[in-house]
């Protein structure tokens, strides 16, 4: 099997953090406003009024809200009832390990400010990659494809013991994940609306992720904010023109290209991509 090892740097620098830590510091900063109550529930039921929603919770609870957005992830509830949900073919799964260790063993076995990806057929058939990025005291070790979950799960364990990258890993302790991502490679998804007149779709649940690297989490903050902002302004109908501004054309391009991305002139593309991203 031939591969090739390729440096790309990246500037402004990207900087890699816990999810568990970045949500909990979200939902702390969140809390600073008083006018923001948490319930620790989960909505399973949503009717739609004449000017308003009634949110039901898995604990009888029912919540009567003016405004609706969807920032309940990839198989999104309030999806269902605004639009309709993202068809199963455009749902890629993740299957990964978060391992622990110390700043030395980081140190000493990982090359300094730097994330590791690997494209391969022999591990991964359909569309996507494996990743090993190291924190500061963790190691997110985790692959995503177009696939069932407990193939890509077989394929990252054949990854850790059979290739040379994987070696470093095998000693250390953690746990497993798995989630689910959008992966929008039909053309006409994106001209979907997301937002109506008292409902909006953010992040995940509006499909918002770069199918090409499977980014998601600066579209969901940008869409946050922008969401946010049409809100502040008197009609949440302004988010869809904002975000259609803001990053709409780099969605488009991502389900128009993915395809040839994952195909075997991958290579040739991939190069192309980060030239034109981080080689500015």
């Amino acid at each position: 099997m031939h591969s090739r090892k390729s440096f790309f740097f990246v500037d402004p620098s990207t900087f890699l953090v816990s999810r568990k830590d970045f949500d909990h510091c979200l939902l702390e900063r969140a809390l600073r406003n008083n006018s923001v109550v948490f319930y620790e529930e989960k909505v399973n039921l949503l009717a739609r009024g004449q000017n308003d929603w009634l949110l039901t919770t898995n604990k009888d609870r029912s919540v009567k809200v003016k405004f609706l957005i969807g920032a309940d992830g990839c198989p999104s509830l309030v999806r269902r009832y605004v639009s309709k949900p993202i068809d199963a073919k455009l749902i890629a799964t993740t299957v990964g390990y978060i391992f622990q260790c110390s700043r030395k063993y980081l140190q000493e076995n990982f090359e300094p400010n730097t994330m590791e990806a690997y494209y391969s057929h022999a591990y991964i058939r359909k569309g996507g990659f494996i990743w090993i990025f190291p924190k500061k005291t963790t190691i997110n070790f985790g692959i995503g494809g177009m696939q069932s979950g407990k193939e890509l799960k077989l394929s990252l364990d054949r990854f850790l013991f059979s290739h040379t990258a994987g070696k470093r890993l095998r000693s250390l302790k953690g746990h497993l994940y798995a989630g689910l991502v959008p992966t929008i490679w039909q053309k006409g998804f994106f001209d979907m609306p997301c937002a109506g007149n008292n409902w909006a779709l953010i992040g995940d649940a509006a499909g918002h992720v770069n199918s090409i690297g499977g980014a998601g989490i600066y579209y969901a903050m940008k869409g946050g904010m922008l969401c946010a902002q049409a809100f502040l302004r008197g009609d949440i109908r302004l988010f869809e023109k904002s975000w259609r501004q803001e990053y709409g054309d780099e969605l488009y391009y991502a389900a128009n290209n993915v395809l040839k991305y994952y195909s075997n002139m991958g290579l040739f593309f991939w190069f192309q991509y980060y030239l034109r991203n981080y080689m500015r």
